[in-house]
């Protein structure tokens, strides 16, 4: 569970790395680019961001618009050119429902990695690593395992964020390029990105969590955020593929 790009009040309201931002009714797509001038000041990782933001009234009534909003994110980050082998990755800890969101959303996305007769489908692998409190084993080293074995064509992972404004919490998706470190709050697990296996990563998350004063809180209606943004995410990615 990463921070929310976003939390980066001041140089994200002063706009310095905005490329586009797009108002809808109902909700808004912005896209920030982190270079390596800048990466230092945002305290980001250089790379693209992009937040498709909404409240929850809206999140209910532009559903559909919310996901072919993500899918052309995606697109874009893909260079238009569907992945044939990618590793689906739902981070997070299924037995709690504001840090679920990865289990969720990989449990209902189509798996053809096993299939051999269907030569025409991208070959998609899904994998919950859950946490070290339950396996005894880092999801790091985990993921690294079924990385070497399978050698996808690119890493999606999913996970929950946290945010330490209140007004953004459940409001947002975020996708980027850049990675993320997979059970943070576990010092021996290490960051996965374009460099750690010499492959493309894309993040997704939402961020579920307030963090005030090292405590975190959540909402009543968490899990109906869980279920109704794990279901944009994962039509997105079966319509993608599929």
């Amino acid at each position: 569970m990463k921070k929310l790009f976003m939390d980066s009040s001041k140089i994200i309201k002063d706009n310095l790395y905005k490329i586009d931002e797009y108002n809808y009714r109902g909700y808004r797509v912005s896209h920030f680019k982190v270079d390596y001038n800048n990466e230092a000041k945002v305290k980001r990782i250089r790379g693209d961001y992009f937040s498709i933001n909404f409240t929850f009234e809206k999140l209910y009534e532009k559903e559909k618009n919310i996901k072919k909003e993500l899918m052309k994110i995606l697109k874009s980050l893909f260079k238009n050119e569907t992945p044939t082998k990618p590793l689906i990755i739902g981070l997070g800890n299924s037995s709690i429902i504001c840090d679920s969101l990865g289990v969720y959303t990989t449990n209902k996305i189509m798996a053809t990695n096993h299939f051999t007769d269907f030569l025409n489908l991208p070959k998609v692998a899904l994998f919950n690593p859950e946490v070290t409190e339950k396996t005894g084993i880092s999801s790091f080293s985990l993921i690294e395992m079924v990385v070497k074995k399978l050698k996808p064509s690119v890493i999606i992972m999913i996970d929950a964020l946290a945010t330490n404004k209140e007004e953004n919490l459940n409001n947002f998706i975020e996708i980027n390029n850049t990675g993320i470190i997979p059970g943070s709050a576990i010092k021996d697990n290490k960051k996965i990105d374009s460099k750690t296996f010499n492959i493309p990563v894309i993040a997704i998350g939402v961020p579920l969590v307030y963090e005030k004063d090292k405590r975190l809180y959540t909402t009543p209606n968490v899990k109906e955020v869980v279920e109704l943004t794990s279901k944009i995410i994962s039509e997105a990615l079966n319509d993608l593929f599929f």
